[in-house]
């Protein structure tokens, strides 16, 4: 999962389908390794948001798949979320 996006939303994605860097967004702009770890930060903001969005340029060659995310709000760990 090469140069994905994560976003921040208040749009809840089971009303409202994400639509590719329709939302506050950061990128990750380099190839990742197989088991790697990366993470992207966003800038700070007084902004709350409800929702993560770990989205991918439309591919056919290349496949979603995430073991494990974890979300933190300025330094600690808020969310956890695995498989």
């Amino acid at each position: 999962m090469n140069h994905f996006v994560a976003g921040l939303t208040n749009d809840d994605p089971t009303d409202k389908a994400p639509i590719y860097k329709d939302y506050h967004y950061v990128q990750y702009g380099d190839i990742v390794p197989v088991s790697a770890t990366v993470s992207v930060t966003f800038p700070p903001s007084d902004e709350k948001y409800r929702f993560l969005i770990i989205h991918k340029e439309f591919d056919h060659k290349q496949a979603i798949c995430l073991a494990e995310v974890q979300v933190y709000v300025r330094g600690m760990e808020c969310l956890c979320a695995s498989r």
